[in-house]
């Protein structure tokens, strides 16, 4: 009983929105970029992340540790994008804390810098997309 109550939380916890809920994705950053496709929500993000380490250098500079009550900050950031952009869904584990979408975030900064993010969405569009298509064909 514990381990179906367990997968149930995790198949909410890696569904992409309201309307993709079964999808064939176990790796989270396919997940992860299916939630992070529009550009300004994109933009958003990388923002919060040179605030975050912005934040990080100048507590350290400063020596003022009253600056880190700013990082929650860093997290409303990343957030207004997918409130007023892009309606993913938002894990509350993932949007307070989680290292799993952290490394993604850091991936996606890489990806978007050498140019590459946008040929992952494609990407795994197309796959979500075959994987539909074939779904419903066996209907």
């Amino acid at each position: 009983m514990n381990n179906l109550n367990y997968d149930v939380q995790l198949k909410s916890r890696n569904r992409i929105n309201n309307q993709i809920l079964e999808h064939p994705f176990t790796d989270y950053w396919d997940i992860f970029v299916l939630k992070h496709q529009n550009p300004v929500n994109i933009g958003l993000h990388i923002l919060g992340i040179f605030f975050f380490y912005g934040l990080l250098f100048y507590t350290w500079k400063l020596q003022n540790f009253w600056l880190l009550l700013g990082l929650p900050l860093t997290q409303l950031i990343g957030l207004t994008g997918h409130i007023l952009f892009e309606r993913s869904h938002i894990d509350l584990q993932d949007a307070i804390f989680s290292w799993r979408a952290s490394s993604c975030l850091g991936r996606m900064l890489f990806r978007v810098i050498i140019c590459k993010y946008q040929e992952d969405i494609r990407y795994r569009k197309d796959i979500l997309s075959n994987y539909q298509i074939n779904k419903n064909a066996n209907i």
